[in-house]
């Protein structure tokens, strides 16, 4: 008996639940449903909506290529600005030097003997000096380079993206007018 009564208040609180939840997913009456008239017009709506939101997404990404590329090329221009100023450095620099190691060189041959060796340290060090200097500029122009490069890298890029976007943008622009003409008729049409 005590099975019996425990199956059916089970079986019971089971139903009561099954009820409850019944009555809390049943639509709302306060709800009003939509004619197909009204959801034909909230589609559309939608539509051009969406057409809209991926226009301004490609115009974004379109706008993140054109940054690119002008970057790119002002990189460029202050890079090859800066080889110039270094090359002019350069010349400069190898013009004095070898103005010094002329005069060294012609004092090496009317010095005495005592002299040759202070002369010969001089030239040695003006030598190092040549190195060490020619070496800094080498650094400054593979530095140059690498902003070159990465100005290709990026004029590239920008070119690229410029390539894949645009087309997505006169489609999307396509669709939206094609969009908008359907939802004009469908609201024209409605009216009438």
């Amino acid at each position: 008996m005590k099975k019996t009564v425990l199956k059916l208040t089970s079986f019971s609180f089971i139903l009561f639940l099954f009820f409850i939840s019944n009555q809390t997913f049943a639509q709302d009456p306060t709800t009003e449903t939509l004619s197909k008239e009204e959801l034909k017009l909230k589609k559309l709506e939608e539509k051009v909506k969406n057409y809209e939101n991926k226009i301004l997404l490609t115009e974004a990404k379109i706008a993140v290529a054109d940054s690119l590329i002008d970057t790119g090329y002002e990189m460029a221009m202050e890079a090859n600005e800066e080889l110039k100023v270094i090359s002019v450095e350069e010349k400069l620099f190898v013009k004095e030097n070898n103005a010094q190691r002329k005069v060294l060189v012609k004092q090496l041959k009317k010095a005495d003997d005592d002299d040759v060796k202070a002369l010969e340290q001089e030239l040695k060090a003006l030598e190092s000096t040549y190195k060490s200097e020619i070496k800094s500029f080498d650094k400054r122009y593979s530095t140059e380079n690498k902003k070159i490069t990465k100005a290709r890298s990026n004029d590239t890029k920008g070119k690229e993206k410029l390539k894949q976007y645009n087309p997505k943008l006169k489609d999307y622009q396509k669709a939206l007018e094609l969009a908008e003409e359907q939802l004009a008729t469908f609201k024209a049409e409605k009216e009438l």
